[in-house]
C-alpha cells in the first residue's frame, strides 16, 4: 500500500489461508459505508482509497457451499503490510436461497468442526477459539486480530447464533 499525490492510498490485499498455510490472492469487495458503495476488486489488483474506515469481504466456495470473511479496516496514510487472515474454522452454507438451517455448519479445513478449536497464528497469538459438536457451536466463538486482541464474539444458544458482540 502506498500514498499517491491525490491524498489516496493504493491498496492491494492478499490473504493467508490457515488451512493451506499459504498466502493466496482472491477477488474481494471493499465496502465504503460513508459513500454507501461497494467495489469489487479482482485478485492481485490494487485500488485507490481515501483515508477512512472500510470493510473488506472475501467470498470462498468449496464443495458447492459458500463462506464469507469480513475485515473492518482503517485505511490511513501510513504504509500497511498486513496480510488478512482466513481462519481454519469456517461457516459454510449452500449456495442456493432458502436453505434449511441444518445445512449451515462450521468446517475446519474440510472436516466438520468437533471439540475444542483454538487457532494460533505463526506468531503464537490466538486468532480463534470455540467448541463444536458436528459442526455446530457449543460455546461462544471468539475472533482475535493480528495483535491477539478480541475483536468479535458470536454468542450461540442451542447451536444458533443469537447476537454478535
Amino acid at each position: 500500500m502506498f500514498l499517491n499525490s491525490n491524498g489516496q492510498t493504493n491498496v492491494s490485499f492478499v490473504f493467508y489461508d490457515a488451512c493451506n498455510e499459504s498466502v493466496i490472492e482472491l477477488p474481494y469487495f471493499v465496502n465504503d459505508f460513508e459513500s454507501d458503495t461497494t467495489i469489487r476488486v479482482a485478485a492481485g489488483q490494487s485500488i485507490s482509497l481515501t483515508p477512512n474506515y472500510y470493510q473488506v469481504e472475501v467470498v470462498m466456495i468449496w464443495n458447492e457451499m459458500i463462506t464469507n470473511f469480513w475485515f473492518d479496516l482503517e485505511i490511513d496514510e501510513q504504509l500497511r503490510t498486513d496480510t488478512l487472515y482466513l481462519q481454519k474454522a469456517r461457516f459454510y452454507g449452500p449456495t442456493y436461497l432458502h436453505a434449511p438451517p441444518e445445512e449451515f455448519k462450521h468446517y475446519c479445513c474440510g472436516e466438520l468442526c468437533n471439540g475444542k478449536v483454538e487457532e494460533l497464528d505463526s506468531n503464537s497469538l490466538t486468532r480463534f477459539k470455540g467448541r463444536f459438536r458436528n459442526g455446530r457451536p457449543t460455546s461462544n466463538l471468539k475472533y482475535y486480530n493480528s495483535s491477539g486482541e478480541l475483536t468479535r464474539t458470536e454468542v450461540y444458544e442451542n447451536g444458533q447464533l443469537e447476537r454478535i458482540k
